[in-house]
């Protein structure tokens, strides 16, 4: 959409006056031992149910006042008639256009096509919930243009360089993308990857098990980091951390050198996870049987040490004491 229209369209509705409802400024906080940092100061002003006009002219108002909002990606990325590529945000049933460099803070050269590692990201998006703040609305055409990145620096300068965001505190995390081995969320407007590693004190095979794109998680902050060249700000996270191991009692009357009855609960590139059935979680790549252990073989598992910071117990499998049914 030309920039000038735009333009035109919201001088032209900066004329009106729209009586707006808003929401209370704060969401109740939650009560326990520790502070949980939270998207908390959202403006809710419109939803699903109100008028078509009334949508529009909160969106005219939001322009003004450079408010974040909140939408949901509703389609992979499309291209519009003169070529731009976008990625179509649903907000209360409208529409609203988000140009592709403005969905990331990852930059580029404007002669250079979209990175592979931002096409990937944006795949993957679909049913993702994201902030944006609305660069422009035209009323004729029923066209909105916003920015997810305007969104995450204004966050960033709210709870990064405000100091609120600091290594181990709690956040809540929007989930973005899920794989098999990594998680994306979004960080009070910070963009990181979660490892595998840090995502459960459970076994699971794949991270999909676990979380889905949508889903509102707590993690606790390790480290923060600023790009001064940027202005930017990075976060590594861990979902594991913000709860207690659930194993940790057991796993504290494991002793070394003896043998444990268990379950093989996968196996991953050579490696054998157990839960062993005195409530602790073990893997090893070695095994002393004639066959190769598969998933579902009750086994003896000999501990050697334990691995008190991950949680897991280590060793190996001494034999297998059951075959499972379906592989007799």
């Amino acid at each position: 959409m030309p920039k000038k229209k735009v333009t035109e369209a919201v001088e032209e509705t900066a004329q009106e006056t729209i009586p707006v409802e808003k929401a209370p400024a704060q969401m109740p906080r939650r009560q326990g031992s520790e502070d949980l940092l939270e998207l908390n100061d959202l403006e809710r002003g419109v939803t699903r149910e109100d008028s078509e006009e009334a949508k529009w002219g909160y969106l005219a108002g939001a322009v003004r006042r450079q408010q974040i909002l909140t939408g949901i990606v509703s389609a992979g990325m499309t291209y519009t008639e003169n070529g731009m590529p976008i990625v179509p945000i649903d907000f209360e049933g409208l529409c609203v256009k988000i140009p592709v460099r403005e969905m990331t803070l990852i930059e580029w050269p404007e002669d250079e096509p979209i990175p592979r590692s931002v096409r990937v990201q944006i795949g993957r998006m679909l049913g993702a919930t994201i902030d944006f703040i609305p660069a422009g609305v035209d009323f004729k055409e029923r066209v909105a243009i916003g920015s997810r990145k305007a969104a995450m620096l204004q966050r960033q300068k709210r709870y990064y360089a405000s100091g609120r965001v600091k290594p181990g505190i709690l956040m809540a995390c929007r989930v973005l993308t899920v794989g098999n081995n990594t998680m994306m969320v979004e960080a009070c407007g910070v963009d990181t990857e979660i490892y595998a590693r840090n995502v459960s004190w459970e076994w699971f095979s794949d991270i999909a098990d676990l979380h889905s794109t949508g889903d509102l998680v707590v993690a606790r902050v390790l480290d923060v980091t600023y790009n001064e060249q940027r202005d930017t700000y990075a976060v590594n996270l861990s979902i594991k951390d913000a709860s207690e191991n659930p194993d940790r009692a057991a796993l504290e009357k494991i002793v070394p050198n003896s043998n444990y009855f268990g379950v093989v609960t996968g196996v991953k590139d050579r490696v054998f996870f157990v839960r062993l059935q005195a409530g602790v979680n073990a893997k090893t790549k070695l095994y002393r049987s004639i066959d190769m252990p598969s998933r579902l073989d009750t086994v003896s598992f000999r501990v050697t040490r334990v691995d008190e910071e991950n949680g897991i117990a280590l060793g190996f499998i001494t034999r297998i004491i059951k075959r499972h049914t379906r592989l007799r």
